[in-house]
């Protein structure tokens, strides 16, 4: 199961394990181009953290599906025939 929620200046997705073996998961999208990762560790008391930009965001997106290799992603703007469009 998951949530999302959009706040000012972030989307939040949180991901609950179903199996009740992890602690929640939160992504964190902000406008001003970061992404955390975060998980709260209930040992300690407080959240483990990542965070990265969103082209590294989209690189490990895009990596999850991709075979062995080293990639560049590139954007795609609507209307490119690399993104279907036949017009």
């Amino acid at each position: 199961m998951y949530t999302v929620e959009f706040e000012s200046d972030a989307s939040v997705v949180t991901t609950l394990d179903q199996s009740e073996l992890h602690e929640d998961v939160e992504m964190i999208y902000t406008d001003g181009g970061v992404v955390y990762i975060r998980q709260y560790e209930p040992i300690t008391e407080s959240y483990n953290l990542i965070y990265m930009s969103h082209q590294q965001w989209y690189d490990l997106l895009a990596g999850y599906r991709s075979p062995e290799g080293s990639y560049y992603l590139t954007n795609k703007k609507k209307g490119d025939k690399a993104d279907g469009y036949r017009g």
